[in-house]
């Protein structure tokens, strides 16, 4: 028997934790680099080199490359022959999960019962943990960071056995290309087509790290790619990998799941033997970048008349006072609205960011910040604009209802590029806590910004 401590699983996992959350693995890094070397000029090619400064700045100022700093979901593959000592392996798993996410100010999004009690952890756990056995004699450590703006758009489609290929093609197409750009493209697809319908779910996540694809299955992730590249709107790198597999199901079966990942495709993993540790992250040789907004209107926060007459697809920079305030601050709002009590704060021309700012370090004025998916404060978007807010700023698209209401009631809405947390975090210059302070990264924050890129939508 060969013994490996759980305190050595600790330790990787806490590093591994650590790497994916601050650096991209060079095989994402290089992928994005080769998209914004052969894109033409264009918004699409400013959203790929601001997420390429996002990754440089994220790895030295040591900052999460986004605020959703994710569930965590580790994969663990052990030896038949590896005897396990010390604490139980889960409570170590958990316990360097929590130690990471404290010690580097990572964001903190795990809630201790999806439906009775969604209070915060505040811990980052519990995490996600996945068991298999393997022949060497070795435990294997795979980490994955996965958001939420990703993972709401993860999907299971159960298809008729006797389904074609250009049939699967068109059906895991469709249900891309309805994610729109919530997910925060471009984007890295796991697909996994076979086995159950929940077990299909964890090899679509797993596939991430796979590096060995048949023949069949290249061709087939290759003809999915080009299908959606070539009909979503205009942004050709829509999807920049696929990664699919494909295993034994039931003969009345054909089970596909769909792991949809943002560009921060964040992934780490590591080999133990006899309690060394060989890490397998690929640091990239970052590129020197910079913002090019020299050509972009800069607009005053308080200027609302200039606000409503902006123009939709207009790129600006937007200096001064904003909010900050997402899902449950919408729902503690709403509901004094409804009690006819007194609000925290004066909705009255205001701008709100949907966001969730991860925790900030020592001499910092914010951690990482950027928007969450607008898309949930839809059933909110009446209630806030007939009380007086002029804009909101989120990612992705809104329900053509919602559009209708911000227009009829002259707001508008803003998009930022999704996922560039470390880079938009420079843009903040003051930060106050303003009201529902438990809630941590849900409460209401004030900020002034300078030259905050967003994009009008409408």
């Amino acid at each position: 028997m060969i013994e490996i401590s759980t305190k050595t699983i600790n330790e990787a996992i806490y590093k591994l934790c650590y790497e994916a959350n601050i650096c991209l693995d060079n095989r994402i890094y290089s992928k994005i680099l080769n998209a914004y070397n052969y894109c033409e000029d264009g918004y699409e090619k400013y959203i790929l080199k601001n997420i390429l400064i996002n990754a440089k700045i994220a790895y030295e100022k040591k900052l999460p490359l986004c605020q959703d700093s994710g569930q965590v979901i580790v994969f663990v593959e052990i030896g038949q022959n590896i005897n396990l000592t010390g604490n139980f392996i889960e409570d170590e798993i958990n316990s360097a999960v929590e130690k990471c996410y404290s010690e580097n100010f990572f964001r903190k999004s795990t809630v201790k019962n999806a439906l009775f009690d969604r209070t915060n952890t505040k811990t980052n756990t519990p995490v996600i943990i996945h068991t298999k056995f393997i022949k060497e004699n070795e435990v294997r450590l795979k980490v994955l960071i996965k958001g939420a703006g990703s993972e709401n758009k993860t999907g299971l489609i159960m298809m008729l056995p006797s389904s074609s290929e250009d049939e699967v093609v068109k059906a895991i197409s469709d249900m891309i290309i309805k994610t729109g750009t919530s997910a925060c493209p471009p984007m890295f697809i796991g697909i996994a087509i076979g086995a159950t319908s929940e077990k299909s779910a964890i090899i679509a996540k797993e596939v991430f790290f796979k590096t060995d694809f048949s023949d069949n299955e290249i061709t087939l992730a290759n003809k999915i790619k080009n299908k959606i590249n070539k009909n979503f709107l205009n942004l050709k790198n829509y999807v920049l990998d696929i990664k699919l597999t494909t295993t034994s199901t039931h003969i009345a079966c054909m089970p596909i799941s769909i792991s949809v990942n943002c560009h921060s495709d964040r992934i780490s993993e590591c080999i133990i033997k006899e309690n060394n540790i060989t890490y397998l992250h690929q640091k990239p040789n970052f590129i020197d970048l910079n913002e090019d907004n020299k050509n972009l209107k800069e607009i005053k926060t308080q200027n609302k008349n200039e606000i409503i007459n902006l123009k939709s697809g207009e790129t600006i920079l937007l200096t001064g006072e904003i909010y900050v305030a997402r899902d449950m601050a919408h729902k503690r709002l709403t509901d004094l609205m409804e009690q006819n009590k007194a609000l925290p704060i004066n909705l009255k021309d205001k701008i709100i960011f949907y966001a969730g700012p991860a925790p900030e370090k020592e001499g910092e004025i914010i951690g990482s910040i950027g928007p969450t998916t607008a898309s949930r404060m839809d059933k909110y978007a009446e209630k806030f604009y007939e009380n007086g807010i002029i804009a909101t700023i989120g990612k992705g698209e809104r329900s053509l209802e919602t559009e209708k209401i911000i227009k009829k009631l002259n707001g508008k809405y803003f998009s930022v590029i999704g996922g560039i947390a470390a880079l938009l975090a420079q843009k903040v210059k003051f930060k106050e806590v303003i009201a529902f302070e438990d809630l941590g990264p849900e409460a209401i924050y004030k900020l002034y910004i300078e030259k905050l890129p967003v994009k009008v939508e409408f």
